[in-house]
């Protein structure tokens, strides 16, 4: 087996247990019960493992390109998701009275859009990291996993209780998947022969994405269901492993 083969092979193990996240909490989500102060834990959780991973996006945006590339990425990742949102929350059909009505599981299907929006780029970026051989890719790995599989025990728990069928949870989150896994194989060969602008604009969209996913969704939902404190502890503690993983270990 060459070298070029290897790498490949490593991308495509990579990207599978960054993805396999989804499954393996949505499998959770709809076999355990679990209360909400644990899912407001687990948004919470999500949400500082997150944030350590915008830090390390913006570092390698500018490292790989420039401040206007993080501009630019940034800008259209923070859009893109808010348009998302607006489309999901309010984008309902009309009932008998011309009402619009919101589409069943918003807030569920809120959490299966911003990881797609965020992980595959976050996920190509792991591919691009075994392209160009840069240290720090088993950190990254375990980051993004831990991150994953925080928000989708959230989100899939609330798709649970509000009464989507499991088989349908367990497709969607299934179809993220594979959206997210194909990501890392295609990073590694997008790394030879794209500019490292578009690198970096790429991963500028991925911490523009991140952070609207961050605030409005994870943070808002954590606090809402919040039944103490907790949450301000397991959002420090998420950052903080975060950043022990990322940029200490």
């Amino acid at each position: 087996m060459s070298f070029v083969e290897q790498r490949v092979i490593g991308a495509i193990i990579a990207g599978i247990v960054v993805a396999i996240a989804f499954p393996i909490g949505a499998l959770i989500a709809t076999r355990i019960p679990y209360s909400a102060s644990k899912r407001a834990f687990f948004a919470a959780f999500g949400a500082g493992i997150f944030f350590s991973a915008i830090m390390l996006l913006i570092q390698q945006t500018l490292t790989l390109g420039n401040v206007y590339d993080l501009v630019l990425g940034f800008g259209l990742g923070a859009v893109t998701f808010g348009l998302a949102e607006h489309l999901i929350k309010h984008g309902g059909v009309a009932d008998s009275n011309g009402r619009k009505k919101n589409r069943e599981g918003s807030e569920g299907k809120l959490a299966i859009i911003g990881t797609i929006l965020d992980s595959v780029p976050e996920t190509l970026f792991v591919g691009i990291l075994i392209a160009l051989r840069e240290p720090g890719l088993l950190a990254v790995i375990i980051v993004l996993f831990l991150g994953n599989l925080a928000t989708t025990l959230e989100g899939a728990k609330i798709m649970h209780y509000q009464g989507i069928g499991e088989r349908k949870i367990l497709r969607d989150w299934a179809a993220d998947f594979i959206i997210v896994a194909v990501a890392a194989p295609i990073g590694y060969f997008l790394a030879g022969f794209a500019l490292q602008d578009i690198l970096a604009i790429v991963l500028g969209f991925a911490s523009g994405t991140l952070i609207v996913f961050i605030a409005g969704e994870l943070i808002a939902r954590a606090y809402r269901e919040s039944t103490g404190h907790l949450e301000d502890f397991s959002i420090s503690l998420g950052f903080l492993v975060g950043v022990i993983m990322l940029f200490v270990i």
